[in-house]
C-alpha cells in the first residue's frame, strides 16, 4: 500500500492496465474478434489484443460507434431494407425483375468459369477475405481486393485503410468513385458484427452499403456471400459466435438478393460438415480457414458465377 502512495508511476501503470484490459474484454467479442481468436491468457495479458487492433487502426471507441448505429436502427426491418435497395436499382428485391413475375428468382443458373472471369472483379471483406487474397493462386492475380482484418459493415465505407498511387489514404467509398467500372463485386462481412446490434440492424446497414456500392458501380453484378460458419466446437462454447446466430443473419442477407443484379452465394456449402458447421480440419482456430483450405472457397466461386450475354 505504501508503494502505491510513494510510487505514483507504478500506480498509474496498474490503473491504466486494468482500464484497457476491461475495455478489451468488452470489445473482444466485436471489433477485436479477429485479434482475440487464438488468444491465450496464460501467455499474454488481455490488453495485447487491443494493442494489436490499434496497430491496424481499429480503435477501442469504435465499439461505441457501432452500438450507437445499432441503436439508431433498432426499428429497422426486412421490408425497410428491401425499400433501400429497390429505390436505388429500380428493381424489386423480393425476388423478381420488377415486371411482377416471381419466376426470375427461380431461374437463376450459376455457371462454371475460369479465373479470367475475376479480371474485373472486386472482393470486399474482413480477415477471411484477406486470406482468400493471400492463399488462392490465380484468383489473387486476377481480382482486386479491398480487405482488412476486423473490417465490419459499419466501417467498410468510411475507414481509410486503402492507399492511392501517391500513398494517400482513402476509403472504399472514395476508391469506388474513382475506380474503373467493375464487372463483379463480392462482399463478405458480418463476423465482426456478431457481438453488436440485432439481425435487423445488421441487415439494414448491409443494405445501405450495397445500395451505396451500386450507386458508385451501377453496372457491377453484386455477390453477397454468406457469413462463413465457425466450427462446432466454437459454436457450442461461445455465446456470440454461434452458427445458429450466423444462420439467422445469413437468412436475412439472402433476402437482399433480387437475382437480377444482386445474388446471394451460400459459400458455406464448400466448407461445412454434414451438420452445417465449419469442418474442424479446415481451421486452426475454429474461425479462420487454413491456408490450404481457401482453395475450397475459390473453387466454389468458379462454379457459381453469373455470366450475362
Amino acid at each position: 500500500m505504501n508503494c502505491f502512495k510513494t510510487c505514483p508511476l507504478v500506480t498509474g501503470v496498474v490503473v491504466f492496465s486494468i482500464i484497457i484490459s476491461a475495455v478489451t474484454f468488452v470489445a473482444k467479442g466485436s471489433i477485436y474478434a479477429d485479434y482475440s481468436s487464438g488468444y491465450d491468457p496464460a501467455e499474454q495479458p488481455l490488453f495485447v489484443v487491443m494493442i494489436k487492433g490499434i496497430s491496424d487502426g481499429v480503435m477501442p471507441w469504435q465499439i461505441f460507434d457501432k452500438e450507437s448505429v445499432a441503436a439508431r436502427n433498432e426499428d429497422s426491418n426486412i421490408e425497410d431494407v428491401a425499400a433501400i435497395l429497390g429505390d436505388v436499382s429500380g428493381n424489386d428485391v423480393s425476388g423478381n425483375d420488377g415486371s411482377g413475375s416471381e419466376e426470375a428468382a427461380e431461374e437463376v443458373q450459376f455457371k462454371e468459369v475460369t479465373d479470367d472471369y475475376f479480371a474485373d472483379a472486386l472482393f470486399i471483406g474482413d480477415s477471411r477475405t484477406v486470406g482468400l487474397s493471400e492463399y488462392c493462386e490465380g484468383l489473387d492475380e486476377q481480382a482486386t481486393f479491398y480487405a482488412k482484418v476486423s473490417l465490419s459493415i459499419h466501417s467498410v465505407l468510411v475507414n481509410d485503410f486503402l492507399k492511392d498511387e501517391e500513398g494517400k489514404k482513402m476509403t472504399v467509398d472514395e476508391a469506388l468513385e474513382r475506380d474503373e467500372p467493375y464487372g463483379k463485386i463480392y462482399i463478405m462481412l458480418g463476423l465482426n458484427e456478431m457481438g453488436t446490434g440485432t439481425t435487423e440492424t445488421f441487415v439494414a446497414k448491409y443494405a445501405e452499403v450495397v445500395a451505396r456500392i451500386r450507386e458508385l458501380q451501377p453496372d457491377a453484378i453484386i455477390y453477397i456471400q454468406s457469413i462463413m460458419h465457425v466450427t462446432e466446437h466454437k459454436s457450442s462454447n461461445d455465446k456470440i459466435f454461434t452458427n445458429e446466430r450466423i444462420n439467422e443473419r445469413n437468412e436475412a442477407l439472402s433476402h437482399l438478393a433480387n437475382n437480377v443484379d444482386i445474388f446471394y452465394l451460400d459459400m458455406n456449402e464448400a466448407v461445412d460438415d454434414e451438420n452445417g458447421n465449419l469442418l474442424e480440419d479446415l481451421s486452426t482456430d475454429d474461425i479462420h480457414l487454413k491456408a490450404s483450405s481457401y482453395e475450397r472457397w475459390h473453387q466454389y466461386l468458379l462454379h457459381h458465377a453469373i455470366v450475362k450475354d
